[in-house]
């Protein structure tokens, strides 16, 4: 459909432009009426195109997301008109990048494209979940209200993340901090001992001859060593980059102990959240489940979950498709979702029902980090002090030695 950039008056006198998409000059004389104006001058003009788009402006990052999604919601609910508001919001913004984008959704929007439609042309910014509840937001009448569960969804999704972080950030310094000890006493510190050990005359003592052999062979095939990491670090990014690699991945780590379970409740709060928000914004339930698979960051739930739509689509409840999906994949879900949800579809309120489950994962969650947290800290500190210790004891042994071989 042609695009036309136009100038208008209403009845008050008050000029407008803009850009309308309309198969023909009637068509665009048509619409300006209905909207009390009157058409002075126009021409056509060309639609940018959705993958240009795309290219040119990069993307939102998750913080402005959210800053634009809050305003947003705020704006209509004050009974804003939606391309208003976002010229509003074109002004108001200060980053470049952020305001091209929505400088480029609002004059798709004018140009006659639903909102839905203008958030598609910028993939990097906005997800599928978000442009697929924005959609059902428009069917339905009520966009600044599922635009308020989207920024409630995306600052929950903030606040996990900063959550995850503040709990791996300790153990990875203190796990570095090993490895960069031991890598500095086994390949810097040993080898200068060992021409004292020969001046000794002694003989070493096994503990002793294993740290010099270690050292010797960090020393002389260190690059065979950091060969060797690079091929499993690459292997590991491939088999992760493949489909099946990443489901076994995936399955495996959901079996470790203690973190397997933190990996769990942290992907069924994600499905739990995601599916009530595309429930209570009026997607069908097939899609919806298929949308919540999407988010779960693990490719054996999310394939879980995928076919369990099947059994949807069949007439089973919504509770017994995911328990059979699962069962055939050999594993479950924990008990306390299945019911959940089963409650949830007796009674009509599955979305409230799924805020509850979502409620009692987000106290699971931290709970669960600081429990891994007391356990990794003592356990790293211990470990330290064992390596440290059996290295500074390798060293001291034949000194020890020497000194009592004089004593008799």
């Amino acid at each position: 459909m042609p695009n036309y950039s136009y100038k208008a008056r209403d009845e008050q006198g008050r000029v407008f432009s803009g850009i309308i998409a309309a198969q023909n000059e009637n068509e665009l004389f048509a619409e300006l009426r209905r909207q009390g104006q009157y058409l002075i001058e126009h021409k056509l003009t060309k639609s940018v195109p959705v993958s240009v788009s795309a290219r040119r402006f990069g993307a939102l990052n998750s913080q402005d997301l959210l800053h634009f999604t809050e305003e947003l919601s705020i704006s209509l609910e004050a009974g804003v008109t939606l391309l208003q508001s976002l010229k509003n919001l074109i002004k108001n913004e200060k980053k470049s990048r952020t305001k091209s984008i929505l400088d480029n959704i609002a004059y798709r929007v004018e140009a006659g494209s639903s909102f839905k439609e203008a958030l598609e042309a910028h993939p990097q910014s906005f997800p599928k979940l978000y442009v697929s509840v924005v959609g059902a937001g428009e069917r339905t009448g009520k966009m600044h209200l599922v635009l308020r569960d989207l920024a409630n969804f995306i600052e929950w999704q903030l606040e996990m993340k900063a959550k995850v972080t503040e709990a791996s950030v300790y153990p990875i310094i203190l796990f570095l901090t090993l490895f960069g000890v031991v890598t500095v006493l086994v390949a810097v510190v040993i080898p200068k001992f060992e021409p004292m050990f020969k001046d000794l005359g002694v003989g070493l003592p096994l503990p002793t001859i294993v740290i010099l052999s270690l050292s010797r062979f960090v020393s002389g095939y260190w690059w065979l060593l950091a060969l060797g990491l690079g091929a499993l670090i690459g292997g590991f990014i491939f088999a992760f980059s493949t489909a099946q690699g990443r489901y076994r991945i995936d399955k495996f780590m959901l079996g470790l102990p203690v973190a397997g379970s933190l990996i769990n409740k942290i992907a069924l709060s994600r499905f739990c959240h995601t599916f009530a928000l595309s429930l209570s914004a009026g997607i069908d339930v097939y899609t919806a489940l298929g949308m919540a698979a999407e988010v779960v960051d693990n490719s054996f739930l999310e394939r879980a979950i995928s076919n369990a739509r099947t059994y949807v689509n069949t007439g089973e409840k919504i509770s017994d498709s995911l328990s059979i999906a699962i069962k055939e994949a050999g594993s479950e879900f924990p008990d306390i979702v299945i019911s959940m949800i089963d409650v949830g579809e007796q009674t009509g309120n599955l979305v409230a029902t799924l805020n509850k489950v979502n409620e009692y994962y987000e106290k699971e969650v931290p709970s669960t980090i600081r429990k891994i947290f007391s356990m990794f800290e003592p356990l790293m500190i211990v470990t330290m002090g064992v390596v440290v210790g059996g290295i500074a004891l390798a060293v001291f042994l034949p000194m020890i030695q020497l000194i009592s071989n004089v004593g008799e």
